[in-house]
């Protein structure tokens, strides 16, 4: 019999035994947090998995977890199971709950990665202006993530309240895909799409925006990892450095420089 996890391997070109080793590795030392994680399967028992000839129906709950983290969104039953008979469809009707039509692109690492503080910067409007934040990245899922781009209060040239921002997304192999919307002026929303670099230290892309009821804007989003070891408890009393001085150290760091430190980034006190 065909499985729904033989479907779900085949779609992620994970049906090599080497190659499902890894992944499978992967995520029960994610699940364990540093000890030790439940072992992968030996070759044969791959195969069986795939074909569903298992005596109970389901592996020992250590492999199940793992497999429900892997995929996530389906249980162990389900990926024993054949699959459902409308696509990606569950068969009570819902669709899974891994996100969409994303759901099917595995996240390279798990969301927790990125958790922190972030200095970002973007160019917005005609002439460019210039804005920067600190985002504070909270995760929701084991790959959704939430940010808020405030304390301290945002700069944004030219503008006497500076651009509150509230962001959802999802990671998808290396990139962070997602929605954002102004907290401080709630005509304005839009998509980001973020490359995490290697290292997970910086964030390139871009985002797209709102620019009129007929008009879509569009520019450049890089994010820089604050060092935690700098941050205070409390970020409400910080000042950043004006725009332009901020968003020129941030186009200048690479994926290779160290976190930024809060003092390069805030002005003196």
């Amino acid at each position: 019999m065909d499985t729904l996890l033989k479907a779900l391997v085949t779609e992620r070109h994970w049906q090599r035994y080497g190659t499902f080793r890894v992944e499978y590795e992967r995520a029960a030392a994610q699940l364990a947090s540093g000890a030790e994680g439940p072992t992968a399967p030996s070759r044969a028992q791959f195969f069986r998995w795939l074909e569903g000839r298992l005596k109970g129906g389901i592996p020992y709950p250590d492999a199940c977890r793992v497999l429900e983290a892997m995929f996530p969104g389906w249980t162990a039953d389900d990926l024993f199971g054949p699959p459902p008979p409308n696509g990606w469809q569950r068969r009570d009707g819902e669709a899974p709950a891994a996100g969409g039509l994303l759901g099917s692109v595995p996240p390279s690492f798990p969301a927790k990665v990125l958790t922190g503080a972030w200095v970002t910067s973007y160019r917005f409007s005609q002439p460019p202006k210039l804005h920067v934040d600190v985002a504070h990245v909270t995760v929701e899922g084991p790959r959704q993530v939430r940010a808020r781009n405030y304390p301290p209060e945002p700069r944004t040239e030219g503008h006497r309240v500076a651009y509150r921002n509230e962001i959802d997304a999802q990671l998808a192999n290396r990139h962070l895909i997602g929605h954002w919307k102004n907290d401080s002026d709630a005509r304005y929303f839009g998509s980001l799409q973020l490359a995490v670099l290697p290292g997970e230290t910086v964030l390139e892309g871009h985002y797209t925006s709102y620019a009129s009821d007929v008009e879509v804007a569009t520019g450049p989003w890089k994010w820089v990892r604050l060092d935690p070891a700098t941050l205070p408890g409390d970020l409400a009393g910080v000042t950043l450095r004006p725009p332009r001085d901020l968003h020129e150290l941030i186009e200048k760091h690479t994926q290779y420089d160290a976190p930024l430190e809060l003092a390069a980034v805030a002005e003196e006190p």
